[in-house]
C-alpha cells in the first residue's frame, strides 16, 4: 500500500496540474520529482499501468472478431462476444479518470487519441486523419485535392448543330395498340367460334380415342366384374436434410474420437446412427468423392419402389358442427316481449341506469353531461341535473330512508338529492 507521503505527493501534483502556475526551475525540478513520486504512487493504487512498447505491425493488435454486433447487448458482463471457437472474448481493461487525466498532461499526443470501444483500444490519429474529420466538420469534401468544379469537355457533333438533342414529346404510335393484331387475333377468334372448327375437334377427339389402347386388366379373357380401382399415388416419404455432421467442415464436437471411430465400425450398419463417418477439410475443393453415393441412390430407389406406405386419412369435418348449440328463444322465457315504457330526453349516449331502492324512480347519466330523474311507472323527466362533464356513473344509496345519489364526471364523486325540490 502506498504510504502517506506518496499520496500528498499525488496530491500536490494534481493540484499544480489544475491551477497551471508558473514555477521557476527550482519548482520545475521539484515538480519533476513530484510528479514521478505521483506516477509510484498511481502505480501503488493500481490506477495506471506500465506503458507499453508500441508495436511497429498493426497485426499484433488485439481486435474483436465478434461482428456487426451492438456492444450495447453485452452492457454489464465482462465479456463483449465470442470467438470463431466459441470463446468469450473479455472485456479490455479501461483506465480510470485519475489515469487518463495524468496521461494527458504526459503524452503530447492525448489530443489526437480516440478510444475504439469495437476493439477496446486506444488509436492515434495521424495529421492526414485530423485534417480529414476538420473538412468533414466544415462539411467540405473528403478529399483534399477533389475539384468540385471541373472544366466543361467540350465536344463535337458530326453532325454540326449546335444542340442536337430534341425537345418533341414522343410520339402517340408507339403507346397504342396495334389494329393490325386486333383484326388478326379476332379472326381467329370468329374462326374457333365456327361450326366446321368445332367438328374437326369432335372428330380429332374421336379418332385419338380410337387409337388409344385399351389397358382393362382382364384375366383369362373374362370380363371385370366391376370398375377396376387403381389406388392413388401415395407422395414418397421425404429425406432429411443434411445437419452439421455433413458439413465439410463440421465443428469439432461432431468428429468422432479414436474410441467413437472404433465403436463404429463394429456397430451393425442398421444400427449405426450416421452412415458415415465425419471429417473436416480445409476447403470444398479438396472434398474427395463420396464412396457411398451409389448405394445411398440404389436403396433410395429401393425404397420409393418396395417399401409399403399408407394413405392417411384427412378428417372432414364441418366447422358448423363445432360451435355450440344455442337455445331457442322460448326456452328462455318469461322474458319483456313488447315495450311497455319509453324513456326520451338525453342528447348523448346513455352512460349508466340506477333505480331507487324503492323502485319508484331512476336515474340515467349520460355523455351530454346531464343526470335525469325519471318516473318509472310514466316515463315523465322530473328534474334535470346539468353537471358541466360527461357523467360516467350514477348510483342511488341503497338505504330507503335517505334520497342520496352519487355521480361521477371525470375523476371527481358528485352527492346528489334528485328528490329535494330546488
Amino acid at each position: 500500500p502506498p504510504s502517506a507521503e506518496q499520496l500528498a505527493a499525488l496530491r500536490k501534483k494534481l493540484s499544480r496540474v489544475d491551477t497551471d502556475g508558473a514555477a521557476d526551475a527550482a519548482a520545475e525540478e521539484e515538480d519533476g520529482d513530484d510528479e514521478a513520486e505521483a506516477r509510484r504512487g498511481a502505480a501503488a493504487l493500481g490506477l495506471g499501468g506500465s506503458e507499453q512498447p508500441e508495436s511497429d505491425s498493426e497485426d499484433e493488435m488485439p481486435l474483436n472478431t465478434i461482428g456487426n454486433v451492438p456492444l450495447e447487448w453485452y452492457d454489464g458482463f465482462e465479456h463483449v462476444g465470442y470467438d470463431l471457437e466459441g470463446r468469450k472474448i473479455m472485456r479490455g481493461a479501461r483506465t480510470d479518470e485519475l489515469d487518463a487525466l495524468i496521461k494527458r498532461f504526459d503524452d503530447p499526443d492525448a489530443n489526437r487519441t480516440i478510444h475504439d470501444a469495437l476493439h477496446g483500444v486506444d488509436v492515434v490519429l495521424s495529421q492526414e486523419d485530423v485534417a480529414l474529420i476538420r473538412r468533414l466538420q466544415r462539411r467540405r469534401y473528403p478529399g483534399a485535392t477533389f475539384d468540385p468544379y471541373p472544366e466543361t469537355v467540350p465536344f463535337d457533333f458530326p453532325d454540326g448543330k449546335v444542340h442536337p438533342l430534341s425537345s418533341a414529346p414522343p410520339r402517340k404510335a408507339p403507346f397504342l395498340p396495334s389494329k393490325d393484331e386486333a383484326k388478326k387475333v379476332m379472326r381467329l377468334v370468329m374462326a374457333m367460334r365456327s361450326e366446321q372448327y368445332q367438328r374437326s375437334v369432335a372428330n380429332r377427339r374421336l379418332q385419338e380415342a380410337k387409337e388409344r389402347p385399351d389397358y382393362q386388366q382382364l384375366i383369362w379373357d373374362e370380363p371385370p366384374e366391376g370398375e377396376v380401382r387403381h389406388r392413388k399415388r401415395l407422395p414418397a416419404p421425404k429425406v432429411s436434410l443434411p445437419g452439421n455432421a455433413e458439413s465439410y467442415n463440421p465443428p469439432k464436437e461432431y468428429l468422432f474420437t479414436p474410441e467413437e471411430a472404433k465403436a463404429w465400425e463394429k456397430m451393425d450398419p442398421a444400427d449405426r446412427p450416421l452412415g458415415f463417418v465425419p471429417q473436416a477439410y480445409d476447403a470444398m475443393r479438396k472434398v474427395p468423392q463420396y464412396d457411398g453415393l451409389i448405394r445411398e441412390r440404389f436403396e433410395r430407389c429401393l425404397d420409393l419402389y418396395l417399401c409399403p406406405r399408407e394413405a392417411k386419412t384427412r378428417l372432414d369435418i364441418d366447422p358448423d358442427s363445432l360451435l355450440p348449440q344455442l337455445p331457442s328463444p322460448a326456452e328462455l322465457r318469461p322474458f319483456p316481449e313488447r315495450l311497455s315504457s319509453r324513456f326520451v330526453g338525453h342528447a348523448g349516449r346513455v352512460l349508466s341506469v340506477s333505480v331507487s331502492p324503492s323502485g319508484e324512480h331512476l336515474l340515467s347519466a349520460s355523455a351530454d353531461g346531464t343526470v335525469k330523474l325519471w318516473e318509472v311507472e310514466t316515463g315523465r323527466c322530473e328534474r334535470t341535473c346539468s353537471l358541466g362533464a360527461e357523467v360516467r356513473s350514477v348510483r342511488w344509496c341503497p338505504n330507503r330512508e335517505t334520497a342520496v345519489a352519487a355521480a361521477v364526471v371525470g375523476v371527481k364523486m358528485l352527492l346528489l338529492l334528485p328528490l329535494r325540490e330546488p
